[in-house]
């Protein structure tokens, strides 16, 4: 068994950029009524008006995407005294219905515009955001990896250098994935003006990650 003293832990880490591919338009509708069956309605009529709007921009009916739908019961707090004491107590108001939908196209400020200029008229006045990220994730999550194979056996070969002495065969690597290789970049919420106010140009996705490697020391 090798001596536990005669080896070397490195981490490597690994580090990528790549110019983002695909945009995602994130929208959301809020519709507020004190009866249920009519903030329910409003909010049926809100998708129908932005289903519109993005087939008028040019997409297909498929392509806008529900994320998230629900309807929750609404709360006023109200301040009221009894003798000197001060109190609060819950008004009910109405019923909420919360729409949240997305695009995903492919990278292409032309299409942007028209989607943000026309988005921006509909009269279901959605809150919008916008994210870029890249359509082919597993290639750059194996650029981070290769990277930071490299990163960690340059240092092991220096260290051991350094320290007289010659870097062995490799015993071990460990790679626990967390899910956050491969981030997106978020413009957060945006209210468009009109469609020549949108020359968008995102920066280099930069991606990190940490490889653990063990290696024997001669």
């Amino acid at each position: 068994m090798t001596d536990e003293k005669r080896r070397i832990h490195i981490r490597g880490i690994g580090v990528a950029a790549q110019v983002p591919d695909l945009i995602t338009l994130s929208m959301t509708l809020t519709a507020r009524n004190a009866e249920y069956a009519a903030a329910y309605k409003i909010a049926a009529q809100q998708i129908e008006m932005l289903r519109e709007s993005t087939a008028e921009a040019g997409f297909q009916a498929d392509d806008l995407k529900t994320t998230c739908f629900n309807v929750r019961a609404v709360y006023e707090d109200e301040e009221y005294r009894e003798g000197n004491a001060k109190r609060y107590r819950q008004n009910f108001i109405g019923f909420e219905c919360r729409h949240d939908l997305k695009l995903t196209f492919d990278f292409d400020n032309a299409k942007l515009n028209r989607a943000l200029d026309t988005i921006a008229a509909c009269l279901s006045q959605p809150k919008i955001s916008i994210a870029f990220t890249v359509k082919d994730a597993d290639a750059l999550n194996d650029k981070l990896l290769a990277n930071a194979a490299r990163d960690a056996r340059r240092k092991a070969e220096i260290l051991c250098a350094a320290g007289g002495v010659k870097l062995g065969r490799l015993l071990d690597i460990n790679y626990t994935p967390d899910g956050a290789e491969a981030e997106t970049i978020v413009c957060g919420a945006c209210e468009p003006v009109d469609k020549n106010s949108f020359d968008i140009q995102p920066e280099e996705l930069t991606a990190s990650l940490g490889v653990d490697f063990l290696w024997e020391i001669e």
